[in-house]
């Protein structure tokens, strides 16, 4: 990644797409992709593409060899313009096929990212509350949430939906970087379909904000009840993400 993201609201698109960048991977002082921004550091993609409006950001790991790196970004720099980002939504065959010149792809995600910038007014939900949930809360989850539990001391903050003293949804920082935190967001299968997940954004969201950071929420394009809460929330689409492992 080069050059410093600015920290304040007013991003642009490619600042947006930098600050996730940084939340979601774990870099080099060279910007070179080294790990998964999670719990355990987890391999990085071999190669992460942010798709705005305006242009491709390019990070690659190490994995990737110094030629092929270069040819992706070569490849980047002479993509034009879209209007569109929701017609982004394969991954390039021309940066498939150079990753997988060095080692076939095995997977990929391709998907939205938005972010959480004065998102709709979240209404309140009848027999439900809201709660902001510290590390001194992770026991009240282990029963329906095992995995908020062990991990909720490194997914601050944290924001969970009550019916009475049963947690039966969750939007915690799946990723927290230094400038942006991107949200994950779970609710029981019950309890779907009445707007909790949007409620929990956008609670969540305001809670990132008051530690200087910017709130984002990505997701895939097959992702239909994800992608319902960006709708319902008016979130503005800055880029689509492409990772190839």
């Amino acid at each position: 990644m080069t050059g410093r993201p600015h920290p304040g609201p007013g991003r642009t698109d490619a600042e947006l797409a930098a600050v996730q960048a940084e939340a979601l991977y774990v870099m080099d002082d060279e910007g070179v992709l080294t790990a998964v921004n999670d719990v355990g550091r987890p391999a990085p993609a071999r190669c992460f593409l942010s798709r705005t409006r305006a242009s491709v950001r390019v990070w690659t790991s190490a994995e990737l060899p110094a030629a092929t790196a270069a040819a992706i970004r070569a490849w980047a720099a002479a993509q034009p313009p879209v209007e569109d980002l929701t017609e982004v939504a394969e991954v390039p065959a021309e940066v498939a096929r150079l990753v997988a010149g060095h080692r076939p792809v095995t997977d990929t995600f391709v998907g939205p990212a938005f972010a959480v910038l004065d998102p709709l007014a979240s209404p309140e939900l009848p027999g439900l509350r809201f709660e902001v949930c510290g590390p001194d809360r992770a026991e009240v989850f282990r029963a329906d949430f095992p995995e908020v539990t062990a991990t909720l001391a490194e997914r601050q903050p944290t924001v969970a939906a009550f019916d009475g003293d049963r947690p039966v949804g969750v939007c915690c920082s799946a990723r927290v970087g230094r400038w942006a935190c991107e949200a994950g967001t779970e609710t029981l299968p019950e309890y779907r379909g009445r707007g909790i997940a949007s409620a929990l954004v956008a609670r969540w969201a305001e809670q990132v904000e008051a530690t200087g950071r910017t709130a984002l929420y990505s997701t895939e394009w097959d992702n239909h009840s994800s992608l319902a809460v960006a709708r319902r929330l008016g979130l503005p689409l800055y880029a689509v993400n492409i990772n190839l492992y």
